[in-house]
């Protein structure tokens, strides 16, 4: 197909048959061929592929020259069909299973899918706000959309909470719980409360307390977590030595809220369902992939810097504990900030265009949501 003929039984091109071609073309091996990849399919080559891929994403079955001649539309012979999909498969678009007279997609053949108009027959969705996400801080949204994501999709949901370097201080507290214990209680914009102990070696004036709770408030409310500008704040020069060394003390309290993001996930049961459905042999390395939450979080993260639709299928993933599947990821945020991700993990076995609509939207209606706060 990719010398303008069609379909080859043989592994070899004959120059018998083919006399007017060029040489160079006709001694092309099928290996030869698979190396042209960046060659476009002939568009029956490609029609006949993407109805493969719906058909398998639809049923979970392989699907055979019958089923394609009969239901597809295509208004050819069985046998033209059976060489179509041999063709697709010597190209590493189509697998054959041992099993089956049919053939089943494989990473290869997603990827062309998704790249050659999946994105352009994605699922129309109203854009609007769902209520339930808005009530409440930016956790109990970001937990309301996982869950709303996982339902949706039927597949695993995974959000990155914003990190806290991106969030103001809206307030601080100072209170004395003991005479050498301080809780200091941080407030931020986006709803977060963090406490954290301060234990001193000895016991502290209450004065130093009612006066670090005015100078903190003074100081640093509205600055952003972590950023230089909010400890070039905590290092004035004209505080007296008491009030230095208290300060000193306090400082690294609000370093410590920045060390990681929160990662809201939901639909694991259905998720590890779907795998074993599709027998995966790779369940129990995803199940504990899950417990190291960093890494997960890791994946989320690589897609940050991505201005449209994250799609890694398969292979294209770097945990061998997720060859099995593919990921489906948006950003959400403000004007030219990215805050978090939205994604979607599931087996490579999935409805492409509906997942893709489902995370842009998903992420859409965060993005509305964070305005307020982040900006």
């Amino acid at each position: 197909h990719y010398c303008g003929f069609p379909a080859c039984e043989d592994d070899k091109i004959s120059l018998m048959r083919r006399p007017r071609a060029p040489v160079s073309l006709l001694l092309l091996s099928i290996t030869d061929l698979q190396t042209l990849s960046a060659m476009e399919l002939t568009p029956r080559l490609a029609r006949i592929l993407e109805a493969v891929i719906e058909r398998f994403v639809a049923t979970g079955q392989p699907v055979g020259s019958k089923y394609l001649s009969t239901a597809g539309g295509f208004g050819l012979a069985p046998s033209t069909l059976r060489s179509e999909l041999a063709c697709l498969e010597r190209l590493g678009y189509l697998d054959h299973p041992h099993t089956s007279a049919g053939r089943v997609p494989t990473d290869k053949g997603y990827r062309f899918y998704v790249d050659s108009g999946a994105r352009q027959r994605q699922h129309h969705l109203a854009r609007r706000t769902h209520a339930d996400l808005l009530d409440g801080g930016i956790e109990d949204a970001l937990s309301h959309a996982a869950g709303m994501l996982a339902r949706a999709t039927g597949l695993l949901a995974l959000i990155s909470a914003p990190s806290q370097n991106n969030t103001a201080i809206k307030h601080v507290e100072v209170l004395r719980l003991h005479p050498d214990v301080v809780m200091v209680v941080i407030i931020t914009a986006s709803g977060v409360i963090a406490k954290k102990l301060v234990v001193f070696d000895q016991p502290v004036d209450r004065g130093l307390i009612d006066w670090a709770r005015g100078f903190l408030n003074d100081a640093i409310c509205g600055m952003d977590m972590g950023s230089r500008r909010l400890r070039m704040q905590l290092e004035e020069p004209e505080l007296s030595p008491d009030e230095r060394g208290f300060i000193d003390v306090l400082a690294p309290v609000f370093d410590g809220l920045t060390e990681s993001d929160g990662l809201y996930l939901e639909g694991v049961s259905r998720f590890i369902t779907r795998l074993e459905e599709d027998g995966s042999s790779q369940v129990g390395n995803f199940m504990e992939l899950l417990d190291r939450q960093e890494e997960v979080l890791g994946l989320l993260r690589e897609a940050l810097n991505e201005s449209s639709i994250y799609l890694r299928i398969g292979r294209e993933l770097p945990r061998p504990a997720l060859q099995d599947c593919s990921l489906v990821a948006a950003n959400y945020g403000v004007a030219h900030r990215n805050l978090g991700t939205v994604g979607v993990l599931g087996p490579t076995r999935m409805d492409y265009p509906a997942v893709i609509s489902r995370v842009r939207h998903v992420a859409w209606t965060l993005s509305r949501f964070v305005e307020d706060i982040y900006q």
